[in-house]
């Protein structure tokens, strides 16, 4: 059965960066959460589909997915599979320097990244040097260094799943990242564009070239990811979410939800989904 209490945040402890090489947990953890930090999962066997935001995913050997701070992760089965995990803060996250290395975290790319196997040993040094690094010396500026390679090759093998030219768009990234701090207050495509220092018409036009979406149309997928996440979680009322979230009123959100899942937020509060947690 789903509980029904309010259910808190995963935090890290009161540290900037951890590592392991065996499991998808650190220590205890609490069903159905979301986390409030960053995560790279290197699953090290196949064990069926997990679920990011809702979205089944294939849990394959060497399929890499990276987690962004305030998304849902959970794996539904009795065990975990043995993984390579590097978890790290949001003020460790904002000291990597390369934006597109960041927004390798962007909620609306969850698919996996597969290593070849003629980079799996390449990885696993890397990773290696992470781990060793953690565990003893934990050097922030060493760990990024190491961290940053890593997630360079991440970001070549990335180009194969998502568009080059939208990767390498600069303005595009700082308009998604734009977004991702606005979006609840922020519904206006001219906000975003008097930022990004082109016009509405113009950034939609290249969004739409190269994402097949507009700025309404990446506002609406964060507003309705935070919504799956509040409801699913039962701390707010669908009133105090819908409000949390910037809408007028409770039947504008239940129209609005219903539009884009077919169906009410009270139907979808009432799945049931099983998990286990990150």
């Amino acid at each position: 059965m789903r509980p029904t209490k309010n259910l808190p945040l995963h935090h890290l402890p009161a540290i900037q960066f951890l590592a392991a090489d065996q499991s998808t947990a650190f220590g205890e953890h609490v069903p159905d959460h979301r986390i409030d930090f960053y995560a790279v999962i290197w699953f090290m066997e196949d064990g069926g589909k997990h679920f990011i935001d809702f979205e089944a995913q294939p849990l394959l050997k060497n399929l890499v997915y990276l987690i962004g701070k305030n998304q849902v992760h959970s794996i539904p089965a009795a065990s975990l599979p043995k993984a390579k995990m590097i978890v790290f803060s949001a003020g460790f996250f904002d000291q990597i320097q390369e934006p597109f290395l960041r927004q390798l975290f962007s909620p609306f790319q969850n698919q996996g990244i597969s290593i070849p196997e003629t980079l799996v040993d390449t990885l696993t040094q890397l990773f290696d040097l992470i781990l060793q690094e953690s565990n003893h010396q934990a050097e922030t500026a060493m760990l990024n260094k190491y961290t940053t390679a890593f997630l360079t090759h991440l970001y070549r093998l990335s180009k194969n799943i998502n568009s080059p030219a939208e990767n390498e768009d600069f303005r595009m990234i700082r308009l998604r990242q734009l977004i991702e701090i606005h979006y609840k207050e922020q519904r206006s495509a001219a906000f975003y564009a008097g930022i990004i220092g082109l016009t509405a018409k113009r950034i939609n036009e290249i969004l739409k070239e190269k994402s097949g979406t507009t700025i309404s149309g990446l506002i609406n997928q964060l507003l309705l990811l935070e919504a799956k996440r509040e409801l699913f979680h039962r701390r707010f009322s669908v009133k105090e979410i819908a409000y949390n979230l910037g809408f007028a009123d409770q039947s504008y959100f239940a129209r609005f939800f219903r539009k884009h899942t077919g169906m009410t937020p009270e139907q979808f509060k009432a799945k049931e989904i099983p998990a286990q947690p990150l």
